[in-house]
């Protein structure tokens, strides 16, 4: 199988939310100067649910942007429609670019019925888009992130927690059809997998801080940080 890699920041919370979550998604040519999009989805992505509708309003802070090979960063404004948020970046020359999300302005959650207490959520998004030929290049920009490169044996992972690799990390793999499997990282952050078919995978991963603090002007217990990677396996 050939391996797109779309590499996607998403954090699952094993006990928390039952499986929902946000996810991108990127359709386009893959060529220079021509537009791609990008979408957010909010949802279940074990069984493709997708949210429409009010559901998605709490998606307007999500910054996104997009960082060529060269460092520099694009931000890119984003709409919502009934089905997700969207929005477009035209890559001028080929290479691999950054595709991130970030919402670090959430107001503070109670969220007891899913044993977390008083929670300051943070929200991470990752992807790629290969415009070209040649290998994925990407490295950790998020501050709790996933990146993937793929290999001859399958996909290799690399967790991070602010650009350091996050060893006994939990990750959660889901497959287009369903298949689940957890890797928990070693010392230096990584964990690889084998795809079991083609379509686009979901790296999920939690942490948990528990520090307390304020945020305006609102106490809070723990701080959650939840990121994601998507990929695409053809």
């Amino acid at each position: 199988m050939k391996i797109k890699l779309a590499v996607l920041a998403f954090i699952l919370m094993p006990y928390v939310l039952q499986a929902h979550g946000y996810w991108l998604e990127v359709k386009g040519s893959g060529k220079p100067g021509e537009p791609a999009r990008i979408q957010i989805y909010y949802g279940e992505y074990v069984n493709q649910g997708r949210m429409k509708g009010k559901s998605l309003d709490k998606m307007n802070e999500i910054k996104l942007f997009v960082i060529d090979e060269a460092g520099n960063r694009q931000d890119i404004p984003i709409k919502q429609t009934e089905t997700h948020w969207e929005g477009t970046f035209t890559p001028a020359t080929e290479g691999n670019y950054q595709i991130l999300g970030i919402n670090e302005t959430r107001e503070v959650q109670d969220w007891h019925k899913h044993n977390l207490g008083i929670v300051r959520p943070m929200q991470y998004l990752r992807t790629n888009y290969k415009v070209g030929k040649g290998a994925v290049q990407a490295k950790s920009v998020n501050y709790f992130d996933i990146v993937a490169t793929e290999s001859d044996n399958g996909i290799n992972l690399t967790a991070f927690k602010n650009n350091v690799p996050a060893d006994k990390a939990k990750l959660t793999i889901i497959s287009p059809d369903g298949w689940e499997k957890v890797k928990i990282t070693t010392e230096k952050g990584r964990a690889s997998f084998v795809p079991n078919t083609k379509g686009v995978y979901l790296i999920e991963a939690e942490w948990i801080d528990k520090t307390p603090g304020t945020y305006q002007d609102k106490p809070y217990e723990s701080v959650r940080y939840h990121t994601e990677t998507t990929i695409e396996v053809k």
